[in-house]
């Protein structure tokens, strides 16, 4: 029997008396905090396989069923319509509202029907004979990726401002299942009015009105859920990271599209990313390496907005984590321009269950201020695409408890049960403008959806009476915005919710405001008395954004004082320079002037700015500009060094492969920074000298001269002679190879080899190949990486490569990830083919090598040699708690309850479960170039790969194809460097306690 099927077997073995359990058994098996109750609402066998609900307006309940998920796309969906007859707040009537679907996602209440996320459509189900079952079926937006359900769209929401907003992050590149799940989407349309543009979501979440129709992509993605607070502040997840906010919106990026921003939301949790979870369960069983003890699944991120809890309770947060079986909660507060979300508890959970099969994967804040937990209640809930072969060709296991579910609701304790239902459909106008200011943000969304369906003539004088003279500011601000929805808002009212006392309000007035800017005179200049006097961090970050899509001498003089007012704060940088192409050249000369302080204080964010401006600068390909704010970097004294740097790694960004059409000017201060004391100024210099090229004429016939000579004396520093070494081979080096070769010596310091070697690389031909095939022996470690790229570098090095591969005259295990890749997917189908026979993972071989180890690993090992092991094999990539952080692999320090033998098998076969975030992409640009690695993050305007700890930003407009490749970037012949006493020993390390 495999390992892998063994520890899965141990995993499922039942305790007495469960799992499963039943719904009143199951209750036993919570632990919520205290000051809490948790109850039954609604089970088995009313509703099975629940994943999302909405309350409407008179209390009844839409729940959707995905019982197919994971694999099984028949229409078995259905959206169940609960209804409390007796209340006593359990629902008691079920009719199946609909059924049909495949794979539906979410449900929102929408005219008389409901909205329901099924890929790839957005559907309105509508019963128009009052039997409690849908009658009506249109597709009112389609185009949405059929992939794996986790990534579908999903988490219809009714905003503040009156759109639709859907979760997305777009099609995951299904692998195992491609036939399922492999479609990548297409632009979004409407259907019903094809006469509009489909709009490109770009794996983005969105909004959508229908009236008329309008869709637009947000500026970040989220996986399964998305939320809002009380103020319109978007909140997003991903499954290893649980809480973001999205701080920058698309319409502001989308003013200046050659700002290289790497991401516009920003992770806010202060206890980290895969941050550490604290389950209960007992006999757990996990899927993948990273998937014990830490963030894996997290998904339905909820901000509570009932009205009901007290304290810190008030405004916390809400995530699931079924793979763990619980429920986090986060404390959110301010923080500058965002938001912090610190950890609700230490060392525990806000709800977590011993039972194994407790799935919660979605919440609602009902309308009577408890949060409901909607509970899916599976033996497993991992998408089989991540999972062990074994469960490819037999995912049954999959389905265990597809005919169970239940949905939970947690009050404070003493809080009474709920009473009638509401019956908000029959309510008075009046009686809704009156529900606008409800403690409880159900009935104020509600009654505000309710109010632009109707658009009762005579409402606006109510509204206004109420925008202008509520005691609640949510009245207040709701008052606004359904004034708005109608259409009848007058300016006057955004004035006067400018210097409203709530800052909330205040910071909607100005959304409200960017609209109608361009045609007040009135309303510009409250804006600009308002940046004046504006004290609150938010309200301000608002106010530098909406500023910049104004164009005046008052305006921009108010932008530019309120920007450097606030210069540290790296989201204020990205809402200054995103008003134009032109400001960041203004603010950069500005800040470099002689009496400015902010070239003479070294700091993080001053660093930033630098970089970011730059970037923005050199993304212009303005040579002019680009030439200006070369000089000035070239004229900064010895204290610049900092800014000096920071300036000089933006322009690299921004570049983005242009030459010397555009550096050309430049050349002359480039290679005086090139030569200068400071190492991360000489390397900026050097980068771009390499793209600008050196040049001919006495200036660098000197360089060249003077540098050869300095790479040449032993006793200078060894990184100013590898410096030396890069500048030396801007003149040339085919000319003078026996000179570079040399310095590719065991006696040489390893930085002095790697520019030998990285010079050699710019050489064509088979002779330095020989060259560095012959000095392999000798090569350190960090040498060899170098050595591969120089073979890489040309198309007959790169058989002499697969042929050294094929003899063992070169070890595939001193290739990194990417140099395989580059050989597994060549072009070259001759090539391609000779590489993969040497290269690929094949099972079988891969089950030989585990069970060769596995003898050793089950007599246990030395956690002490094991940290040694680690740092020789793993930390390149890996770090384990508080080591040094990386960005290429997980943090595995959440594995080490695991057994050792089935670690083994993932350490061994990382194929097999590629841990989510961590898959490996190939960017395709538009000039044929490719890049690969893991996606950090994407903007509306560029898509960020992570490669070896450094970052590429792509701009979308370069991009041609992005593809999801089969590979983990974890090497699968760490057998070569680790022999099995050795994985004894790591194994002891990774798991030790």
């Amino acid at each position: 029997m495999r390992l892998t099927v063994f520890f899965i077997l141990i995993a499922l073995v039942q305790q007495p008396g469960g799992p499963p359990y039943s719904p009143q058994s199951a209750l036993s098996t919570f632990r919520v905090e205290p000051g809490f109750r948790i109850e039954l609402v609604t089970s088995e066998p009313d509703i099975t396989s629940p994943v999302a609900m909405d309350i409407d307006e008179d209390g009844r309940w839409f729940v959707v069923e995905m019982p197919g998920y994971p694999l099984d796309t028949s229409p078995s969906g259905r959206i169940k319509l609960l209804e409390d007859t007796n209340g006593d707040g359990r629902p008691d009537k079920v009719t199946v509202f609909a059924d049909q679907l495949v794979l539906p996602t979410g449900v929102m209440r929408w005219k008389r029907g409901v909205l329901v996320t099924a890929a790839p459509d957005v559907l309105y189900l509508e019963d128009s004979d009052g039997d409690g079952k849908a009658d009506k079926r249109t597709v009112v937006l389609t185009g949405f990726a059929v992939t794996n359900p986790q990534h579908s769209v999903n988490g219809p929401t009714y905003g503040l401002d009156n759109w639709i907003h859907l979760a997305y992050s777009g099609g995951g590149g299904a692998l195992i299942f491609p036939e399922l799940f492999g479609d990548r989407g297409k632009p979004l349309t409407f259907p019903g009015s094809p006469s509009v543009a489909g709009v490109d979501a770009r794996s983005r979440a969105v909004r959508f009105r229908l009236d008329p129709p309008r869709v637009e992509p947000r500026s970040s993605d989220s996986q399964y859920g998305n939320t809002f607070d009380t103020w319109g502040h978007y909140f997003t997840s991903e499954n290893n990271d649980h809480i973001r906010h999205e701080v920058v919106a698309a319409r502001y990026l989308e003013r200046n599209p050659q700002l290289p921003v790497s991401a516009a939301a920003r992770p806010i949790s202060d206890h980290g990313g895969a941050a550490r979870v604290f389950p209960i369960t007992a006999n757990p069983q996990y899927e993948l390496l990273t998937e014990s003890g830490e963030f894996t699944s997290a998904c339905s991120l909820t901000m509570y907005t009932g009205g009901l809890f007290q304290g810190d309770y008030a405004r916390s947060s809400f995530v699931a984590e079924p793979v763990h079986n619980l429920v986090h909660r986060d404390v959110i507060e301010p923080s500058g321009s965002s938001f912090v979300a610190r950890r609700g508890s230490e060392g525990r959970e806000f709800l977590a269950s011993t039972d194994p099969w407790f799935r919660p994967v979605n919440f609602y804040v009902g309308p009577d201020g408890a949060l409901y937990v909607v509970d899916y209640y599976r033996a497993r809930i991992e998408h089989p695409e991540w999972t062990a072969s074994e469960f490819h060709k037999n995912p049954a296991q999959f389905t265990l408890g597809r005919d169970r579910g239940r949905i939970y609701r947690i009050v404070p304790d003493g809080t009474p049960r709920p009473g009638a239902a509401p019956h908000l459909s029959t309510a008075t106008d009046a009686a809704l403008v009156q529900a606008l200011s409800h403690t409880t943000l159900w009935w104020r969304r509600t009654a505000q959806r309710l109010l632009l369906d109707r658009r009762p003539p005579q409402i606006a004088p109510a509204l206004e009476t109420l925008a202008r003279q509520g005691a609640s500011p949510f009245g207040r601000l709701h008052a606004l915005w359904t004034l708005d929805g109608l259409g009848v808002l007058d300016d006057g009212f955004v004035v006067r919710a400018l210097g409203d006392t709530e800052a909330g309000v205040r910071e909607n007035a100005l959304r409200l405001a960017e609209s109608r800017l361009a045609g007040s005179a009135v309303l510009q200049a409250a804006v600009l008395a308002r940046a004046v006097v504006e004290q609150d961090a938010r309200v301000q970050f608002q106010l530098l954004a909406t500023l910049g899509g104004l164009d005046s001498a008052e305006s921009r003089a108010a932008h530019q004082q309120l920007f450097f007012a606030h210069l540290d704060d790296p989201w204020m940088q990205v809402a200054a320079l995103s008003a134009g192409p032109d400001r960041a050249a203004t603010y950069l000369q500005a800040a470099l002037l002689p009496g400015s302080g902010v070239r003479a204080r070294q700091s993080e964010g001053h660093a930033a700015f630098f970089t970011l401006a730059g970037s923005a600068v050199a993304a212009t390909r303005e040579p002019g500009r680009v030439a200006d704010l070369v000089a000035e970097v070239a004229r900064g004294g010895a204290r610049d060094a900092w800014w000096q740097a920071a300036a000089l790694e933006g322009v690299r960004r921004g570049m983005r492969g242009a030459g010397a059409s555009v550096l050309g000017t430049s050349r002359a201060d480039l290679l005086a920074l090139a030569q200068g004391p400071d190492t991360e100024v000489r390397r900026r210099s050097l980068e771009l000298l390499a793209t600008a090229k050196l040049g001919e004429g006495p200036e660098a016939s000197a360089a060249v001269t003077q540098a050869l000579a300095l790479a040449a004396n032993p006793a200078t520093d060894a990184a100013r002679r590898a410096d030396a070494i890069s500048l030396a081979a801007l003149g040339g080096v085919a000319s003078r190879e026996a000179q570079f070769e040399a310095w590719v010596d065991p006696r040489e310091p390893e930085a002095v080899q790697v520019a030998a070697l990285a010079a050699l690389t710019t050489v064509p031909g088979e002779a330095v190949g020989r060259f560095a095939l012959k000095v392999w022996p000798t090569l350190t470690p960090g040498a060899r990486t170098q050595a591969i790229e120089l073979l890489q570098a040309d198309p007959a090095r790169e058989r002499m490569l697969v042929e050294a591969l094929r003899t063992g005259a070169v070890q595939s295990w001193a290739m990194n990830f990417w140099q395989k890749r580059d050989l597994i997917m060549h072009r070259d189908p001759e090539l391609r083919a000779a590489a993969r026979a040497l290269l690929e993972d094949r099972p079988e071989a891969r089950a030989a090598v585990v069970n060769r180890y596995a003898a050793a690993v089950e007599r246990g090992g030395s956690a002490e040699r094991g940290g040694a092991v680690f740092a020789k094999a793993c930390a390149a990539c890996h770090k384990v708690g508080n080591g040094t952080p990386t960005d290429l692999g997980p943090d595995l320090s959440g594995i080490r309850h695991r057994p050792p033998l089935a670690l083994l098998v993932d350490v061994l076969s990382p194929n097999q479960s590629i841990a989510q975030g961590y898959e490996t992409y190939v960017i395709e640009r538009a000039n044929g170039r490719s890049d690969a690695g893991t996606l950090a993050d994407q903007t509306p305007t560029t898509v960020t790969l992570r490669q070896a700890g450094q970052p590429i930003l792509i701009p979308r407009g370069d991009i041609k194809t992005i593809t999801m490749l089969p590979q983990s970037s974890m090497p699968t012949d760490l057998d070569k460097v680790v022999s099995p006493g050795e994985m004894a020993d790591l194994l002891a390390f990774l798991t030790k306690r």
